[in-house]
């Protein structure tokens, strides 16, 4: 009796890990941890590989994936490395770029990344600014201080795109209307890494 229950929890532990292993296997990473295949600097070459990470040293320009996505889920963890950095991540962004500084894309959605209250805003860059709630207090509850790891979970889906930061929801918004575009990381002020950068694409919202 007992080597066929403990039978029975290995079974039952083999299930478990092949359901996390499926689901892990949905994403796909968008960084080996070795180069910058898979992005396309534009306009910068302040965007680096160090001891597996991303390292963007600010600057003007973009890191911009080569591939562009309508629906999806991305997931990045980051760290500021001095107190008041600033950066963001663009998504459905435009291939076409602004012909002046800083060089970013002519028309994209501007999430802001910064050690700064304003962080988790969206923005609009060549397009009207989305309209968005932001939990301020939710923010301030699991956001770290400089140097500290944080995960970034970015889902877009047809107009709506929500942002978790450290497993809590904090901004969300309907009124996203630009349909597909590249993803992106932003060079401005201060420096910034990035690891851990994954997707996973979705099916519109009905």
């Amino acid at each position: 009796m007992t080597r066929r229950i403990g039978g029975l929890t290995a079974i039952v532990a083999l299930m478990l890990m092949g359901a996390d292993a499926g689901g892990d296997m949905m994403f796909m990473s968008l960084f080996d941890g070795k180069t910058l295949s898979g992005w396309v600097p534009d306009h910068t070459d302040r965007f680096s590989v160090r001891n597996e990470v991303i390292f963007g040293d600010g600057g003007i320009g973009w890191l911009r994936s080569a591939k562009a996505y309508k629906n999806f889920e991305f997931q990045v963890e980051y760290r500021a490395l001095q107190k008041g950095a600033d950066s963001g991540i663009f998504f459905r962004s435009s291939l076409e770029g602004s012909t002046q500084e800083p060089f970013w894309p002519a028309r994209c959605y501007h999430l802001q990344v910064a050690d700064a209250d304003n962080n988790l805003m969206i923005f609009g860059l060549g397009t009207p600014p989305p309209t968005f709630d932001r939990k301020a207090e939710v923010l301030k509850e699991v956001m770290k201080g400089p140097g500290e790891w944080q995960k970034i979970v970015l889902k877009v889906t047809s107009k709506r795109a929500e942002v978790s930061l450290n497993g809590k929801l904090v901004t969300v918004t309907d009124a996203i209307n630009l349909a597909e575009g590249y993803l992106g990381l932003q060079g401005e002020n201060g420096q910034f890494e990035w690891r851990e950068l994954k997707i996973k694409e979705l099916p519109a919202m009905p």
